[in-house]
């Protein structure tokens, strides 16, 4: 096969006629055949980007590009940092072990506390049970302990003493971000104030001993579970490490110093380029902070940890987890995070047994040995979609991070309500996509399978292992110095997910499902396409679909509603007499798979009670039929 070099290949494209953007519409416009544009071939964003099918040297962004390389990432690829939460030491020391053995390169420990399972640690020995057999002074160690942050980086420095390694020897980070701590569990054990101090009290004291270490993680997880947007994702970790980074300069550190005491850590959904381009936007923002703040950003590149989102995590067919997780990390290894945590398919249902850890850390693994994306750094730069994306991204979360600094603050913001109030309205907006299935999720709101085999995960009982803790260490989790509601945490599939549960517990407690008896009228060709879409809508609400051909097979159906499937001109022809004799043999509600058109009020006054189609509120719908069949209370 011949080699084509440049000349030839420059060669060939010319045979390709130069086009314009105006040709370009001009197409399109005629293949529309009179559509809207903006309504079939742009998006609206979360954020309030417009996005458009195409981009070109026209859309690119002015001025230089964003930072693109990472704090640590090396031509071996990211940390793959798993993250360990059984309750039982000893159980999370051999897990640990596994992992390390099968390719993870580096543990978070996520502690035990009120409101967040985890390892249950009260002491130094505990610690050192949970990390048997781990050389510390090999792997980086990094700690999610929330409220009982403090304590947990004294331990882990405490271990690392007991065990002979100098200060020079260790490596990881103590992870403490009493802002997330708040939103997330609503409590800290002293004041805000306290706590800031505390912060740049520890993180000129490891900046000192330990040069390995950091000290200081921006977590803003908790907001995005909470609802948050991408850009106020953004602006919201800005907003944090602002406050950190002033917490950390009246300890006594300088501006560069206290920078690298800081860990960025955010959660990436389920579109790739949007991950990206965060990622890529995030970079831009530091190093924009960093100037302002008389430092040389390059000098300082941004430490980047990154976490499939839990909110993306399904409860119901938990194999699909699988996917999202691939997605979320290949928008981290190509947006350049330089760690990542993967999280197990089924941790939405338990924890995670061997299998699924092993495929979190193999996701990982095979995107960098396999597909190399840790070898090309910024792959998606000069992509004048990515471009535009993140400059966009970094505009608007700028405009909103200014903000946020003329009210006083991030502490202001979180303690006042303004950050709950931004994401609540944030999680509103979706929600009402998901339960219109605007946004769908496969396998929850889309292709359910109510014939899946329900995932558990593994049950820990935590309570013995906490009975054991001393009352001091006991003590020190409960007090509160700062209290507020804390952010609420969601799952995009809850909504759907809670009927299937509901639908599972009549099932255990009937013998049988909730049900619905389906219509089929005229020949396979007519109701098809209606009977799979009402079998997939029914479904999502946990209700079997129970279909026939005759509408006096319903009293032997047992069901008390019913549906009808067919075609336009079916129903022109046979709904209200379909209708009528599902009355007449008992169905106490009808509905209709399609839009009724200017057929509604015959069809309704002939008996049909509703209508399900593509875009109506399916959401709400299910709950009404759940709570008309007893699934669920009205």
């Amino acid at each position: 096969m011949p080699v084509l070099d440049n000349e030839t290949l420059m060669a060939l494209a010319e045979e390709f006629p130069e086009t314009s953007r105006d040709a370009w519409m001009a197409a399109v416009e005629t293949a529309l055949k009179g559509a809207p544009f903006e309504k079939v071939l742009t998006r609206q964003t979360y954020e309030g980007l417009r996005l458009q099918p195409i981009y070109t040297a026209e859309d690119a962004p002015a001025g230089r590009a964003a930072p693109v390389a990472g704090g640590s990432r090396t031509e071996t690829g990211w940390d793959v940092r798993q993250m360990q939460a059984h309750g039982d030491p000893a159980e999370v020391a051999k897990a640990v072990r596994q992992d390390l053995e099968r390719g993870a390169t580096s543990v978070l420990l996520r502690i035990d506390r009120p409101g967040v399972e985890g390892v249950v640690i009260g002491s130094a020995e505990d610690l050192d049970r949970a990390l048997e057999g781990i050389h510390l002074n090999m792997v980086p160690v990094a700690l999610d302990a929330g409220a009982y942050a403090l304590r947990a980086a004294a331990l882990l420095n405490e271990l690392w003493s007991r065990r002979g390694h100098g200060a020079g020897d260790v490596s990881g980070s103590f992870r403490i971000d009493p802002f997330g701590a708040l939103a997330r569990e609503g409590w800290l054990p002293g004041t805000l104030d306290a706590s800031l101090a505390e912060l740049g009290g520890i993180a000129s004291r490891t900046a000192a001993s330990h040069p390995n270490v950091r000290t200081v993680a921006v977590d803003t997880a908790p907001y995005y579970e909470a609802g948050a947007n991408e850009v106020q994702d953004l602006a919201f970790s800005m907003a944090t490490a602002i406050a950190y980074l002033r917490a950390m300069e009246a300890a006594g550190l300088e501006v560069a110093a206290a920078a690298r005491q800081i860990e960025f850590s955010c959660a990436l959904g389920v579109d790739v380029f949007q991950g990206i381009a965060k990622l890529r936007a995030a970079r831009r923002l530091w190093a924009r902070i960093l100037e302002a703040s008389g430092v040389d950003a390059a000098a300082l590149p941004m430490m980047q940890h990154v976490v499939t989102a839990e909110r993306a995590i399904a409860g119901r067919d938990v194999w699909v987890n699988m996917l999202r997780a691939t997605v979320s990390t290949f928008a981290a290894g190509v947006g350049g995070a330089d760690s990542l945590t993967v999280l197990p398919y089924d941790s939405a249902v338990g924890l995670p047994d061997g299998f699924a850890r092993r495929i979190a850390r193999n996701t990982q693994i095979i995107l960098m040995e396999e597909s190399g994306l840790h070898r090309v750094a910024d792959p998606a730069g000069g992509s004048w979609y990515v471009e535009r994306l993140s400059d966009e991204y970094a505009s608007r979360a700028w405009e909103l991070l200014q903000q946020i600094e003329r009210d006083g603050g991030m502490a202001a913001a979180l303690t006042s309500g303004t950050v709950a109030k931004l994401v609540a309205d944030g999680w509103t907006e979706r929600e009402r996509n998901l339960a219109r299935r605007k946004d769908e999720l496969t396998g929850v709101s889309a292709f359910p399978n109510l014939q899946e085999e329900t995932a558990t995960g593994l049950a820990v009982d935590r309570e013995p292992l906490r009975a054991k803790l001393d009352a001091d260490a006991w003590s020190k989790r409960v007090e509160a110095g700062t209290e507020m509601e804390p952010l609420a945490r969601h799952r995009l599939g809850e909504g759907f997910e809670a009927l299937r549960d509901a639908s599972d517990a009549f099932l255990a407690q009937t013998g049988k499902r909730p049900a619905i008896f389906q219509l089929n009228i005229g020949t396979p060709a007519d109701y098809t396409a209606r009977a799979t879409f009402a079998q997939n809508y029914f479904a999502a609400g946990g209700i079997e679909s129970v279909p026939a051909g005759d509408a006096g097979e319903f009293q032997a159906s047992g069901c008390r509603f019913a549906v009808l499937c067919s075609s336009d001109k079916i129903y022109g022809e046979e709904a209200a007499k379909a209708a009528g004799n599902l009355k007449r043999a008992g169905a106490e509600r009808i509905f209709l798979a399609g839009r009724p058109g200017d057929n509604e009020a015959a069809w309704r006054e002939a008996g049909i009670d509703g209508f399900i189609f593509v875009g109506d509120q399916t959401l709400a719908t299910l709950r009404d039929v759940a709570a008309g069949l007893g699934v669920i209370e009205q």
